[in-house]
């Protein structure tokens, strides 16, 4: 499990004892020492143990839960499934050459909106606009190579 457990904000405390209790309860059922891949699913199970005891429903279907659970046991016998590390519980992503950096979901859209409302920056950088009459600019001179001269009479 997580170093640090964070609640739903609508648990009330007894809601995260009962929380606690089924993650303890499913350690001891289970035996052996949990990866944080396998923890996670005990984590999933205490939620959904403790939203159905209050009433609260997913939503779905019984057909749509049938198609989900027909859909889960062929890719868990295909060997597809992989269920999120402990930085999925941080907000993380971790890519495979090792980069890290924080999941854009993580943050809330008052966080995005915020940022969207900023005004850009006025000290704009000229050196990053390559201008056509430029020396330098490679594309103007490929342009010029590739021109075909016209006869007009």
């Amino acid at each position: 499990m997580p170093s640090k457990i964070i609640y739903p904000e609508h648990y009330t405390l007894e809601d995260q004892a009962m929380y606690d209790d089924l993650l303890s309860r499913g350690d001891t059922m289970i035996g052996k020492k949990l990866s944080p891949n396998e923890s996670f699913l005990l984590d999933l199970a205490a939620k959904i143990t403790i939203n159905q005891m209050k009433g609260i429903n997913s939503g779905f279907s019984d057909e749509e839960i049938a198609e989900m659970r027909r859909t889960h046991k062929e890719m868990a016998q295909a060997g597809t499934i992989e269920t999120p590390p402990e930085s999925f519980y941080n907000g993380l992503i971790k890519l495979s050459d090792g980069t890290v950096f924080d999941h854009p979901l993580s943050k809330p859209a008052e966080y995005y909106y915020e940022q969207n409302q900023k005004a850009p920056e006025e000290d704009k950088n000229e050196d990053d606009v390559i201008l056509e009459n430029d020396a330098d600019n490679y594309l103007v001179e490929q342009m010029d190579k590739m021109a075909i001269p016209v006869n007009v009479d």
